[in-house]
């Protein structure tokens, strides 16, 4: 894999921002305080870890300390305001570790921390990082070299579980073998692709045999693979498979700007979608004349785009079979406008509105080859925006920038297009089109639901993470204005700010970070949910047992 597609792969498996950043002049200065945690980090056997990372983070404080051990593995923060902390070890080739957890890289507990406390003790143990090992072969048993190697798990990734990779990945030696390492504990599939994908001179070889990206123990469909259970600090080896042969096929057409005009030297980027996530990202030249042709691509579908996403761009999603593919026209189309302006309801306190200015609008879309997720506004002293950006259906979303320190704080209420509330729907904006106003409602009127979360005891627990989503499904969208993920407090009570609506609450005690995102998991957690109703303004008390989190 180039180096632009390990960078590639990374950032689709980082969390994405949820709005952009505030200038720090923005930002209020982190809070200090006179409390402190200490403690000790060792490995599995009881040995000293020296610089582990150790980061101590509360909700609601802006403030995260972190610190590294010293040489016998111990660990001090200070400085720290009264809060609830978690505290998460982290250090290269070993899992990651929070204080308290159930599983591996499950939540942890949290830390109730007063003024001027000094907490000792708070010791953590790190476990190894998993690697798989194993060989590569051809259809005659010979190694094959240069295969790129890697593990790959279900992830959620904005809203849906898709096949993300894992570890530390790595290409075939001379002798086909690989190494796969730095596995945090869960199942994976070994995913192995010899790129063949070739351009220019060798586009005109006769020879069309390559290799289709295969699993382990040996198939090109990850429904009929074999997946591997990693427990921490576990080598699984002799992971060995046989590439399958297949012939390859070509894609030739040209690529044109909006004008019509040759999109000269200009670049075709071809990622291979696997598992919900695109693959094999390459980028392959584009000729004077505005021809190109990529060719060694294996049966499945393909995305191919050529363009700067934010200026002008062309995609063309393709289904190879074998068969080549001819005359493919990719047209540049200018970007789209959406324009509008925002308005704010009558406040619910005294405080006025903030300026329009100061909010962060943009508009959000799912994730594409070479397509950015979010197209930020230009937002005028009036309240009018304008929104430059690439064709497709998008959601438009604003927040105060950097946060907002009034109480209850300004929010998106609706985005009115015509005579219809779109906010969770969307806008389908049209190639080289201009979207009017459109109108983006702010409010801070909330209604608040809180309670108490017990086990099955009926003893009270913070631990837990309690969610309220829409009943409509029509609102389960990764941006979805009716959604609110909370946990206890010092005081024992959940507390979420909503909008007016009808909602399911329910409490699950370890729940995979972004699960509350995807519909299929929603669907099953409405099962042990509490269904109720919440007018503008209302605060409501509701107790919640503790639920199982839905096992996929």
């Amino acid at each position: 894999m180039s180096r632009a597609s390990l960078c590639l792969v990374a950032l689709l498996v980082s969390p994405l921002p949820l709005r952009a950043q505030a200038p720090a002049r923005d930002n209020p200065r982190p809070a200090t305080g006179t409390a402190s945690i200490r403690g000790r980090v060792v490995d599995a056997t009881g040995k000293p870890l020296s610089r582990v990372e150790i980061r101590a983070s509360a909700a609601g404080v802006n403030q995260q300390a972190n610190g590294l051990t010293d040489g016998d593995g111990r660990y001090d923060l200070n400085n720290l305001p009264a809060g609830i902390y978690t505290v998460v070890a982290t250090k290269a080739n070993y899992v990651r570790t929070s204080w308290g957890e159930q599983r591996p890289e499950g939540p942890g507990k949290r830390i109730t921390l007063a003024d001027g406390q000094k907490l000792d003790n708070i010791n953590l143990s790190l476990g190894r990082a998993g690697v798989i090992t194993g060989k590569i072969v051809d259809e005659f048993g010979d190694p094959v070299t240069d295969v790129f190697v890697s593990a790959m798990r279900y992830a959620y990734v904005q809203g849906s579980r898709r096949l993300m990779p894992g570890g530390r990945g790595g290409a075939t030696n001379d002798i086909g073998e690989f190494r796969v390492y730095g596995l945090s504990p869960g199942q994976y599939y070994v995913s192995a692709t010899l790129r063949n994908f070739s351009v220019g001179a060798n586009t005109d070889s006769t020879d069309r045999t390559g290799y289709a990206p295969t699993f382990y123990p040996g198939t090109g469909n990850v429904a009929e693979a074999q997946r591997l259970t990693i427990a921490p600090g576990q080598t699984v080896a002799n992971i060995n498979l046989a590439l399958l042969p297949i012939q390859t096929a070509k894609v030739s057409g040209i690529a044109v700007d909006s004008e019509g005009k040759p999109m000269a030297n200009a670049m075709i980027m071809v990622g291979q979608k696997v598992g919900g996530t695109m693959t094999n990202n390459m980028g392959f030249p584009v000729g004077i004349d505005g021809k190109f042709t990529v060719s060694g691509l294996t049966p499945g579908d393909y995305t191919l785009r050529v363009g700067a996403p934010a200026v002008e761009s062309a995609t063309a999603d393709i289904t190879i079979t074998g068969s080549d593919i001819t005359d493919l026209q990719l047209i540049v189309a200018k970007p789209s406008t959406i324009r509008g302006r925002i308005v704010f309801t009558d406040s619910a306190t005294s405080a006025a509105p903030p300026k329009p200015t100061a909010l962060d609008l943009g508009a959000w879309r799912d994730w594409a080859i070479g397509q950015q997720v979010r197209s930020q506004a230009k937002i005028q002293d009036d309240g009018t925006f304008e929104i430059s950006l690439a064709a497709g259906r998008v959601q438009v979303r604003a927040a105060p920038n950097g946060g907002s320190a009034s109480t209850p704080p300004w929010r998106l209420n609706r985005v009115v297009l015509g005579d219809l509330d779109v906010g969770d729907t969307g806008i389908e904006v049209p190639p080289n089109a201009t979207v009017d106003n459109v109108i983006v409602e702010m409010t801070n009127h909330n209604s608040d639901v809180s309670g108490r979360v017990t086990d099955a005891d009926g003893n009270v627990v913070r631990d837990v993470f309690v969610i309220v989503f829409a009943q409509d499904p029509v609102h389960w969208t990764v941006q979805t204005r009716y959604l609110s993920v909370a946990r206890p407090g010092v005081d024992d009570l959940f507390h979420a700010r909503l909008l007016a609506g009808d909602y399911y609450v329910v409490a699950m005690g370890d729940v995979e970070a972004g699960a509350w995102t995807d519909p299929d998991f929603l669907t099953a957690a409405r099962e042990h949910a509490v269904k109720f109703s919440i007018a503008d303004g209302e605060k409501k008390t509701i107790d919640l047992p503790v639920s199982p989190a839905p096992v996929f």
